[in-house]
């Protein structure tokens, strides 16, 4: 019996691990890619068609990421229908996702990337604030604990912008 719970709590805090890299693995990218975006604006004359270059890009490797994914599924996965409200959801979603990034090439553009990236660190509490509302407490767990640590990524980001 022992063994089992010990083999559980494994389980467990590997799921934590793998969930872990997989948000530190996007910061490092976010992160990087700001540096990138930098000193490729300085050629570029506009931070719109820079943004435009790198989603062609990444639209392309989707695309191929997704066509090995779908040739790889069996018979069955592939019979799947998709909800209207997903698609509308996902599509909605992505009206955000694409204005948000273009602000923040703009952003990385016109001010210290320190700034931005530190500023782009207030959306811990605008998820924390909006997630139970639009997908509900059950999917979306926010605890006292978050509140804590939004609260100190406030902090944190008051002192990166306002210290200059």
């Amino acid at each position: 019996m022992l063994h089992i719970i010990r083999i559980d709590l494994f389980k467990m805090r590997l799921n934590i691990l793998l969930q872990s890299l997989a948000g530190l693995g996007t910061a490092l990218c976010f992160s990087s890619s700001s540096i990138f975006i930098r000193y490729g604006l300085e050629t570029i004359p506009s931070p719109l068609i820079g943004v435009t270059i790198g989603m062609v890009f990444c639209t392309f490797a989707y695309g191929l990421i997704l066509l090995v994914r779908f040739r790889e599924q069996i018979k069955e996965e592939k019979k799947i229908s998709y909800s209207r409200q997903g698609i509308f959801l996902l599509f909605f979603g992505g009206i955000f996702l694409g204005f948000g990034t273009l602000s923040r090439w703009v952003a990385i553009d016109l001010a210290p990337i320190a700034i931005v990236i530190g500023l782009s660190g207030l959306t811990v509490p605008v998820v924390l604030l909006l997630s139970p509302i639009f997908i509900g407490r059950s999917l979306e767990n926010v605890t006292m604990r978050l509140w804590l640590g939004a609260g100190l990524v406030i902090i944190g980001a008051s002192l990166i912008t306002f210290s200059r």
